[in-house]
């Protein structure tokens, strides 16, 4: 993910369209067209949630995302802050925003006793075991939604950790799979 200085911002809804921006105008030094298409996954199901939990918030896009759309009740975590940490007075100002940041591995077993949400994005370690141990965690605290970044690129990985997770658990199934840019992919439980 490409960082910015984003203390300028003069509120969430500002940061949230200026790091898409970043991350996306096709400049040479962003990632490109796509990359936060996983964004309006969140803004097309937002209405059907009113939690969010994020594994993996660096600088907090899709958490601001989350936010903007109107998520108000969210769960954020990492095992490092100092990226979001100059950016926290945003959450903090956003109106009717409650939001607790963890900062732990998402892979904590003390995570399975969190409240439930509706909607989670997983955006940490990409590799295959460790989403794979992260939904032994977190699924079964999700109610609704689960949506993955990075499911194409630089590897499947992420992607083949979901498919294997939703073979072996009938309750989820994979409803969108996105292959532009690094690639997203949603399960639903049913």
């Amino acid at each position: 993910m490409i960082k910015g200085d984003f203390k300028h911002c003069k509120d969430l809804a500002q940061f949230n369209k200026e790091i898409r921006i970043l991350q996306e105008t096709p400049d040479g030094n962003s990632h490109g067209a796509g990359y936060c298409n996983h964004h309006d996954e969140i803004i097309k199901l937002a209405p059907e949630c009113e939690s969010y939990r994020e594994l993996g918030v660096m600088q907090g896009a899709t958490s601001a995302c989350a936010a903007v759309a109107g998520i108000l009740d969210q769960q954020l975590i990492d095992i490092e802050d100092y990226q979001w940490t100059p950016y926290k007075h945003l959450w903090d100002n956003f109106e009717g925003l409650k939001y607790v940041y963890h900062k732990k591995s998402s892979l904590t077993p003390q995570m399975v006793n969190l409240p439930k949400v509706d909607l989670m994005l997983v955006d940490s370690m990409h590799n295959y075991g460790h989403v794979r141990e992260e939904l032994k965690i977190h699924a079964q605290t999700v109610n609704k939604y689960i949506i993955f970044h990075d499911t194409s690129k630089p590897t499947d990985q992420v992607y083949r950790a979901v498919t294997d997770f939703c073979m072996t658990n009938s309750a989820w199934q994979v409803i969108r799979r996105d292959e532009n840019s690094v690639g997203f992919a949603t399960i639903k439980r049913i």
